[in-house]
């Protein structure tokens, strides 16, 4: 019998699914903070999201054979307290919402979609207002897993050219040039639009600096769909107070949510969205589908989709 755990409730529709891919499971549904003795000692598998982690201490679970995280950040795990631990994560679920949350704000920033509406609101027919083209742009993404290499696809249907940054400079499809991460300050004057999906590691702490922006085109958009750790809250208020590029959608922050006094919502350069470009309804289901799809795999961890790799961190 394998017993599986989940502090995330799973419907009765999915945990049936489950029961098909695998006949000799047994279910249990326990809120984080209310996990008692009998479950710690009860779970082989763990359910959960890295979130709930900070709630329990994963050591009390004396029966753990595998965490599986329903989401795909990591970085709150105690990998420390995970050695013999196979984890497994939601990577790869996000790329179709981050990719039209992406375009999405590109083009309504480029198209001046809300002074339409608030010209719209204020019942002014104002012809006037300015627009630009997508295509043609310089597309720099750090970043080329699914997500990244998703939105630089998409990029080229628009006719932008797009430039990847990773660990080593790889070629990834999707992307007409790659380079590695540390070449970034010889490249980034190129671009037109830089988009960050970096994990939070210790390698990606403050990657972006005050050099970094400086290089970049005084007309150029950072976006942050990743993690807030890979540029401080002071480059970034640096940023927008001396106007150093065109703008900034930021999706993450260093602290969230984001406290109503905020210097970050004083600035007209910004567009702030509150950690939501990976949230739809199909979220749910694609992670449950890796879920069954692992579990029928169970226990033969190395055949597992998305299991993490701790020493990276992701």
């Amino acid at each position: 019998m394998v017993n599986i755990l989940s502090t995330i409730e799973l419907s009765d529709e999915t945990v049936a699914l489950l029961k098909e891919h695998r006949e000799d499971i047994e279910y249990r549904y326990v809120r984080s903070k209310d996990l008692r003795n009998d479950d710690y000692s009860w779970a082989h598998v763990l359910n959960t999201y890295g979130s709930h982690i900070k709630h329990h201490d994963i050591k009390d679970f004396t029966e753990l054979k595998w965490l599986n995280v329903m989401s795909a950040g990591v970085d709150s795990l105690p990998f420390e307290d995970l050695k013999d631990i196979p984890v497994t994560n939601a990577r790869g679920i996000h790329k179709i919402p981050m990719m039209e949350y992406t375009i999405g704000l590109i083009l309504n920033h480029y198209k001046n979609f809300y002074q339409n509406k608030v010209d719209q609101n204020n019942r002014l027919w104002n012809n006037e207002v300015s627009t630009e083209e997508l295509y043609g742009k310089n597309v720099h993404i750090f970043g080329t897993g699914s997500i990244g290499s998703h939105i630089a696809k998409v990029m080229q249907v628009f006719g932008a050219v797009t430039t990847g940054y990773n660990t080593t400079g790889r070629t990834v499809e999707g992307f007409d040039k790659t380079h590695s991460i540390e070449e970034k300050n010889n490249y980034v004057n190129e671009a037109d639009i830089v988009i960050s999906i970096l994990p939070k590691t210790k390698d990606t702490d403050a990657i972006f600096d005050h050099t970094f922006f400086d290089v970049m085109k005084d007309d150029g958009i950072f976006i942050n769909i990743g993690r807030g750790n890979v540029v401080t809250d002071e480059v970034l208020i640096n940023v927008l107070e001396n106007k150093v590029i065109g703008h900034m959608i930021l999706d993450v922050f260093n602290l969230e949510p984001l406290p109503e006094d905020s210097p970050f919502f004083n600035y007209d350069n910004i567009t702030i969205t509150p950690h939501s470009s990976a949230t739809t309804h199909a979220y749910y289901d694609r992670a449950t589908k890796i879920l069954g799809q692992n579990l029928t795999l169970y226990p033969e961890f190395e055949r597992m989709e998305n299991l993490v790799d701790k020493g990276k961190g992701y």
